[in-house]
């Protein structure tokens, strides 16, 4: 599976993390993102519907032993997305087939993988598979749409049934009060345009307006106040787009030429942050005031990688999600600003380095594997701002 991608959220607690495409030279680490491990090509995704966060100290009881449940399969770990303080739902990647499990216990137990399953429409093992594509996103706790070579499918009963997704998704001029704008990150034949989803329900909305820019969908992050920031993009060309309507209009801003937009954040319709590497590949933190007229540098001299997640934690601070280090000195790291973005200080670091999305509006957070090997992260510890964390239970492998 390809990219890294994001799933449906709570915008006023959680969400999500967005990601331009990276830097040329690194833009094939994007096309293995969706198997957990310690190497920089894997991937897991989670996202937070509602989390509240506690010292991991007193975490042990609620969300079990250090050893996950689950039963193994074949195939490899998908992207996880956490829908309550204790839920969340988990994916399993095989040749033509996705399966999903739910858990309403922190991952103590699940629905049994059986339960909710797609299988390709051509679904021929081996090479007959080869150069087709299955992609998926987990929207909310009920919705998931999947790209199965060319066409898109939607099931929002968790997915027992599946129906055409241009047919079930509904067009709409500005986003309903009710639903959720649905967070994006690298570029995915899955989610091609915003979308946002109904939680009571699990219907999906599209937006029937003039999008802001004629090129690919590549990042949305939605602020606590309702905006919405986005970038578009495609081969070092970025145009980045807020609302303040929920979709209906659009102010938009074009990068200095030869930046590329590594991650983006808004706090709220006016301020927001964002990464930015230049063509030689100096990496700065950028701030706006004004809703992404202009710009200013806060921050230079920030690690050379292409894995930035930038986010607004729960207190107001900036938190962001980068790696530094070689090889098997890789390590993934938490940083935060709480001076507008004039500094951005290690807050913890020693966090796998896996390829994936390690931040949400509110929170950010490290995967881990507790036995210390190499193989696909077991949990992971979150922290609203860089000074409490908690520990959260992936499913087994």
């Amino acid at each position: 599976m390809s990219d890294r991608r994001l799933s449906g959220f709570d915008v006023d607690t959680v969400a999500a993390t967005v990601r331009q495409p990276p830097l040329d030279e690194l833009r094939s680490v994007a096309h293995s993102r969706r198997r957990r491990s310690g190497g920089l090509g894997a991937t897991a995704l989670v996202v937070l519907a509602a989390l509240v966060a506690t010292p991991l100290a007193s975490r042990s009881a609620q969300f079990g032993s250090a050893d996950p449940p689950g039963p193994a399969l074949p195939g490899r770990a998908g992207d996880f997305t956490l829908t309550g303080p204790a839920s969340g739902v988990d994916v399993r990647v095989e040749t033509c087939v996705l399966r999903f499990a739910r858990t309403a216990d922190g991952g103590r137990t699940w629905t049994d993988w059986d339960d909710a399953r797609y299988r390709a429409a051509d679904c021929e093992p081996g090479p007959a598979r080869s150069g087709t594509s299955l992609e998926y996103a987990v929207l909310s706790d009920s919705t998931y749409l999947v790209h199965d070579d060319g066409v898109r499918r939607l099931s929002t009963d968790y997915g027992r049934t599946w129906r055409d997704a241009e047919q079930a998704i509904t067009a709409v001029r500005a986003f309903p009060p009710a639903a959720r704008p649905v967070p994006r990150g690298l570029a995915s034949p899955a989610v091609t345009e915003p979308l946002a989803v109904d939680p009571s329900t699990g219907d999906v909305y599209r937006l029937s307006g003039q999008p802001p820019s004629p090129l690919p969908l590549a990042v949305l992050y939605p602020a606590s106040d309702g905006s919405i920031w986005t970038t578009y993009g495609i081969n070092g060309t970025t145009v980045g787009a807020r609302s303040a309507d929920r979709g209906v209009t659009w102010t938009t801003w074009t990068p200095a030429p030869g930046k590329t937009v590594l991650g983006l954040a808004g706090v709220d319709r006016r301020v927001g942050y964002q990464i930015v590497a230049d063509a030689g590949g100096a990496v700065t933190l950028e701030r706006t005031q004004d809703g992404g007229t202009t710009w200013s540098t806060t921050v230079t001299g920030l690690p050379e990688v292409e894995h930035w997640d930038l986010t607004v934690g729960s207190d107001g601070s900036l938190l962001a999600v980068t790696q530094t280090g070689a090889g098997d000195d890789r390590v993934a790291e938490v940083r935060v600003s709480r001076d507008d973005g004039r500094s951005l200080a290690v807050a913890r670091a020693g966090g796998m380095p896996v390829a994936s999305v390690s931040v949400a509006p509110g929170y950010a957070w490290l995967f881990g594997r507790d036995d210390g090997r190499d193989g696909e992260a077991d949990h992971l510890v979150l922290t609203p701002d860089g000074k409490v964390w908690t520990r959260i239970l992936l499913a087994s492998s």
